[in-house]
Order: structure tokens, then sequence, then C-alpha cells
């Protein structure tokens, strides 16, 4: 086992669809004597999508799982959260902490926009690779004192990007807000929160739903992933579409098969503006985490509202002008993202094969 190259890729436990799942669709298909593995757990619904790609899943904290994890040479994933990979997390790592010598590569599951300094800092990660997908975002892993030596932070752009294409060919309005750290997975605090009422005035508005029957659109309400427990908590007009299955409609369905995305902080906006369709910014409380480089007034791809009337004029806006971004908001896109050649894939194997 010594003698072999064995690289873990991965995402959430339960689902594959981020940039660990696209690298390894790409890194499957190179021959270069490495054996590569795609961790996920056996009852998620993408186990078997991802047994079609390649034989070589393991079940997420099988014996399987915990030996080829041992002898990894290098672990790659989109999320920093160790327990999404590692089988040994929790009241075992002293028994075992000592045998780990692999390397680890942070593919990110979003473009960091916010200082996340205290999650991803050398001291705590020491991750052999960051991987970033615009110029100010690589730049300030530097600027906010993350600590990591130059060559560790790299500008080759997401895996996941290659697979997105501009086809809305449906008449879909998706909404797609970040989740509220300070609400702590309590029902009655959610169910209290301004965050729960105002997402409940929106869903619910009748204007909105007149606005969308007029021009025949849909609207998508797609929760982050932390809400989906609370789901059966909201009271939600039978007219949305609640997408809460992510094997059978991914982000990448949403992103390229809807016209129009309304966001607050979230960064899923970068996947969306990667396309160069419209982004409204509904941003009616506070960002939860502290401020980065980004400034959404100046760099953001859309307008940005606190009012939920003026959210919903904007949005016949665009449906009147075809779902066209505007051309201020095009050459933001084209002057943030350093890649947009279908190549970053290639570029990142290449670079974790090297290092």
């Amino acid at each position: 086992m010594k003698n072999k190259r064995i690289w873990l890729f991965s995402d959430r436990p339960n689902f594959a669809d981020d940039n660990g799942t696209y690298l390894f669709e790409y890194a499957t298909k190179q021959k270069d004597n490495i054996k590569k593995y795609f961790v996920i757990d056996n009852s998620s619904k993408d186990y078997n999508k991802m047994r079609k790609i390649s034989k070589n899943i393991l079940n997420y904290g099988s014996f399987k799982h915990k030996l080829l994890y041992l002898f990894s040479e290098k672990t790659i994933s989109a999320f920093a959260n160790e327990d999404y990979y590692d089988p040994f997390f929790g009241d075992n790592i002293k028994l075992y902490e000592g045998f780990i010598n692999r390397r680890k590569y942070f593919l990110q599951h979003g473009v960091t926009i916010g200082n996340q300094i205290n999650a991803l800092n050398k001291a705590r990660q020491n991750f052999s690779m960051i991987l970033t997908t615009a110029y100010l975002e690589y730049e300030s892993f530097f600027k906010e004192k993350y600590n990591y030596e130059k060559n560790r932070i790299q500008l080759l752009g997401f895996p996941r990007h290659d697979y997105l294409n501009n086809n809305a060919s449906k008449k879909q309005v998706v909404f797609m807000p970040t989740w509220r750290i300070s609400l702590n997975n309590n029902e009655n605090t959610f169910i209290n929160s301004e965050y729960n009422k105002i997402l409940h005035s929106f869903l619910n508005n009748e204007e909105l739903h007149n606005i969308l029957d007029k021009y025949g659109y849909e609207l998508v309400f797609r929760p982050h992933p932390e809400l989906f427990k609370f789901i059966d908590l909201m009271d939600i007009d039978e007219k949305v579409r609640v997408s809460i299955d992510v094997n059978k409609e991914t982000y990448h369905d949403l992103f390229n098969e809807s016209a129009i995305m309304i966001t607050d902080y979230s960064s899923v906006f970068f996947d969306f503006a990667y396309l160069k369709k419209p982004i409204i910014y509904y941003q009616f409380d506070e960002y939860h985490y502290d401020k980065g480089y980004f400034d959404f007034e100046t760099m953001g791809f859309g307008e940005i509202f606190s009012d939920e009337e003026e959210v919903i004029n904007k949005i016949e806006q665009y449906i009147q002008n075809d779902c066209k971004m505007e051309e201020e908001y095009k050459d933001r896109v084209e002057k943030f993202f350093k890649f947009n050649d279908k190549n970053n894939s290639k570029r990142v194997y290449d670079w974790i094969k090297l290092n």
C-alpha cells in the first residue's frame, strides 16, 4: 500500500455537485497510475451517480475508506470541514493523528468574499493548496494574513465552472438566499426570526406572483442546506416550486436553466455571474461574516435592494428586457474572473499532480 499513489476526492458526505466532483470526473480520465477515489455516503442519491463515473467510490466511514485514508497521498475537497472527508474525525483523533502524512488540497465551494481567517488560516488548516478563481480573491489571502506561502494559494479557476452553460431555456427565476449562523439550528429561534418573516413575505407576495404569471415565469426557491431541516415549518405559496432535492435538481441545473437570480450574500451569485445572467441582490439585513475585499456596491454584478417592492419591480424590468444583464455588470464579470476557457480542471489537476 505504501508504494501506491492514492488520492481521495470529496464534496459534502451526502451529495456530489461541487468542485471535488467535477475535478474527480476529469481526473478519472487521466491515465497516470494514480489511484483516485471519491468519498460519499452510500445512502446519498448521488452515490449511484458517482458510480457511473467510476467504480472507485468509497462509502463514507467504511473500513475501506479508513484504510485508504491512512495510506492516501492527497485529500482533495471542496470543503474545509475535516469531518466531511476524515473517517476518523471525532473521539479517535489521538489514536491516528501521528499516522497521517497526506497533503490537503482545498478547492473551495464558493468564491471567498468575506474574512475567513479564523477558519482557513495556516495554523489551523495547513492546506497544501487553496484554490481561487479571481485575482482580487487570490490577493485577499495575502493581504488578510492567512499566513500561507505564496505558492500555496493558486489562481487556476474552479473545475465546476467548466461545466456551466448559458442555456436558460426555461422561464425561471431562482431565489437563493444564504443562511444566518445566528439562528443556531433552533426551531423557535428560526420561526420567530426576522429572516423567516422576510422569506415568507417575499415567497408569498401576491404582486410578484401576478407578474410572473403575466409573463409565464416560474419562481423557484432553493433554500440553503441549513434551512432544509426547517422547510416544513415555512408557509410557502403553492405557486413557488421549492427545490430541495439536490440530487434531482443540482445547483448546476439551476444556474444553467434559470433566467434571473435573486440572492442576498450567498456566493452562488458568482456562478450565475460567470454566465453573464442578471442578478438582483436582496440584502434585507447585515452579512454575518466580517467584510473582506469584495464590495457589493462597487464590485457586485447587479443592483442592491433592501426593499421587497423594489426587488419585484426590478424582476419585471429584467423580464421585459429579455433577461439580459446590463453592460456595466458584464464588464465587471469580465474583469473579475481570471479564466473562462473551460480548462480550469486541467490547470488544477496538473498543479496538484506536480505539488
